[in-house]
């Protein structure tokens, strides 16, 4: 039975029992006969029963809202853990991320600064010679076969590391032998190795080559000394190189 229902049945209930008490019957003149209402003994157990009945089913209601109350707010904590772990989750792949795009960066500089390589020569329409002079002198060579990475300087002849690393230099001399002829390989302002042979009568050569480990920024060169001469022939027959063979 619907609520609803139950309550009109016992509006009807006592509205019955109350006309039936206080009138004990009533007559009708223009019929000309008593109307009696029925009474209703039974009508108050009756009541008193569907009153219970109702208050059991209420009570049975509240008890499986409370349940489901219940029932609801475990979900909803057990959603908020979740969206916590959630939340964990993303800021470490966030970070992750981070670490990951710093890497790459890393990676990507490192593998830009480890393109490394140049060889050059002398830039000449004749055949002539540099030197000999009064004074030791940085040998500037301006033709350029390769520059990979532009570390060299075509202007001042300097070699300059662009990361810390094992280094290969080599350069040949060539030159005809009224003068001695070679060049010293020098590292920031000091000699680290040379190549000379004495004048003869016939051309003469010398030759070079070393790996340097170098720090970011040193400067690699080849000097000239006083009295000394270099052939800078169209042929290109005195040459300077250097690469990166490994970054440390």
């Amino acid at each position: 039975m619907t609520t609803t229902k139950a309550v009109l049945l016992l509006l009807l209930v006592l509205w019955t029992d109350l006309g039936s008490a206080e009138s004990g019957g009533s007559h009708d003149e223009s019929a000309g006969a008593p109307i009696v209402l029925p009474r209703h003994p039974n009508g108050l157990p009756e009541m008193q029963q569907m009153l219970i009945e109702m208050r059991g089913e209420l009570a049975e209601q509240r008890a499986e809202i409370r349940l489901a109350k219940g029932h609801v707010d475990v979900e909803l904590q057990l959603l908020k853990i979740k969206n916590r772990e959630l939340e964990r989750k993303l800021e470490a792949l966030e970070d992750s991320n981070a670490d990951l795009n710093s890497t790459l960066k890393e990676l990507q500089n490192i593998t830009e600064e480890s393109k490394v390589a140049f060889s050059v020569s002398f830039s000449v329409s004749s055949d002539v010679h540099i030197g000999p002079h009064d004074k030791d002198t940085t040998l500037v060579f301006d033709h350029v076969f390769s520059n990979i990475g532009n570390t060299y300087c075509v202007r001042s002849g300097i070699f300059t590391a662009p990361a810390r690393g094992v280094y290969q230099f080599r350069y040949h001399i060539f030159a005809g032998g009224s003068n001695g002829a070679g060049a010293k390989l020098i590292k920031n302002g000091e000699q680290v190795a040379a190549a000379y042979n004495h004048k003869a009568p016939h051309d003469i050569n010398a030759s070079q080559g070393l790996s340097l480990l170098l720090e970011k920024g040193d400067r690699v060169s080849l000097l000239l000394e006083a009295g000394w001469w270099v052939a800078s022939y169209r042929g290109h027959m005195t040459t300077f190189s250097g690469q990166l063979l490994f970054l440390m």
